[in-house]
């Protein structure tokens, strides 16, 4: 695996190579373009499965949560926007709502031709200005991911119309999703006629809207959710297993053991060692 990885005052640049690779779903709290030099694999996006090849790029929200397949050896650049990046709070909001709509079923971005090739070289002067590191280049690169992000914008408009679903069903979904992740540590809130009771749906739609809409059942999503908590909590603070088992909800350790075994094929000290063992920097 061949890694570089710079840091800038509110942006990143992340380069990998990678052969043979399975990365495990994950959520990100920033904006990232991701660009893919050359490779072919499964990206799977809000549990949609997208065939990636070379020259894909992809703009990824706060929302989005993915993981990566290679299939042949591939090179991912990763441009990521951290908090910092946009000083306007509503256009920072704008991008979020109109590529998580994108997000949820097109994957890839689509580009007029000319776009394309425009998005691509300045991907690349991009990456030239990181590994040359030239004077002034912060300010260069800020510029640059700035207007890789407005021609990106002008394409999605451009496409907005022509997506293959409605927006209020998208939005409908993610008010659910937005639901699952505030009541994730209340287990009793997220058992099925609950939920129905709470949406004002009939038992057995909840859960067949949410398949239709997302390819994966309530019950997996539930799960993977809880699981990626659990995970953040284990890489990023010092609570005990125990004192994780209690903030979300589960019955007793016996219980979020089991969980962790079924999720992972990890014991939870196997799993939590494999966390801190895991390449700085996460796609």
């Amino acid at each position: 695996m061949n890694n570089t990885f710079f840091i800038y005052n509110d942006f990143e640049i992340y380069s990998v190579e990678e052969l043979t690779w399975k990365k495990e779903m994950h959520r990100h709290n920033f904006f990232e373009i991701l660009f893919i030099e050359y490779g072919e694999g499964i990206h799977i996006l809000n549990s949609n499965k997208h065939s990636y090849k070379k020259d894909d790029i992809y703009l990824l929200t706060p929302k989005d949560y993915h993981s990566f397949k290679t299939a042949k050896p591939t090179k991912f650049h990763c441009l990521r926007f951290l908090p910092g990046f946009f000083s306007d709070k509503s256009e920072s909001e704008d991008i979020e709502q109109l590529f998580f709509l994108h997000n949820q079923t097109n994957g890839n971005l689509i580009f007029l031709d000319d776009d394309k090739v425009f998005c691509e070289s300045i991907i690349l002067k991009i990456l030239d200005e990181v590994a040359h590191q030239k004077n002034q280049n912060e300010s260069v690169i800020k510029c640059l991911m700035m207007t890789l992000i407005q021609l990106i914008k002008r394409n999605a408009v451009n496409n907005y119309d022509t997506l293959d679903y409605k927006v209020t069903e998208i939005l409908k979904i993610d008010t659910i999703l937005n639901y699952i992740r505030v009541h994730i540590a209340n287990p009793h809130l997220l058992k099925k006629k609950e939920m129905a009771n709470h949406f004002n749906v009939s038992l057995n739609y909840i859960g067949e809207y949410f398949k239709k809409h997302l390819n994966i059942s309530l019950r997996d999503y539930i799960e993977q959710t809880k699981l990626n908590v659990i995970t953040e909590k284990l890489k990023k603070s010092n609570l005990t297993f125990s004192e994780i088992s209690n903030d979300l909800g589960f019955i007793d350790s016996s219980h979020f053991n089991k969980f962790i075994m079924k999720s992972t094929g990890k014991s939870p000290s196997d799993f939590k060692r494999t966390l801190s063992t895991d390449g700085v920097g996460v796609i």
